[in-house]
């Protein structure tokens, strides 16, 4: 499935993917080829996306999510890629989101 990640300054990821991995008000939620079209928000915390027998990951400040079975869309205001795995994303993420928070007022 096509996987496109984008923040206002920049797009963070675009390609193929076997799998991508995040977090809504309902829980974690992992997509793969043919899921179900979907819309939702992403909470704040990590995006991991399989790909090429790999995973990059980022932390996210949160987001919108559109799946429409053969592709994946994710905007975020504040997004930063991660060295390391989904559980360091998630902290990255969530520092992300007080800043933004932060910004904000």
């Amino acid at each position: 499935m096509f996987v496109e990640v984008v923040c206002p300054e920049e797009n963070c990821f675009t390609g193929e993917a076997t799998m991508v991995i995040s977090r809504t008000p309902n829980g974690e939620i992992g997509i793969l080829e043919g899921h179900e079209p979907t819309v939702a928000t992403l909470q704040p915390g990590g995006l991991t996306i399989e790909h090429d027998n790999q995973r990059t990951s980022f932390g996210i400040s949160g987001g919108i999510l559109q799946i429409t079975g053969e592709k994946v869309i994710v905007l975020a205001e504040l997004i930063e890629k991660v060295d390391g795995d989904h559980e360091k994303a998630i902290e990255v993420g969530q520092g992300l989101a007080k800043q933004a928070f932060t910004t904000e007022e």
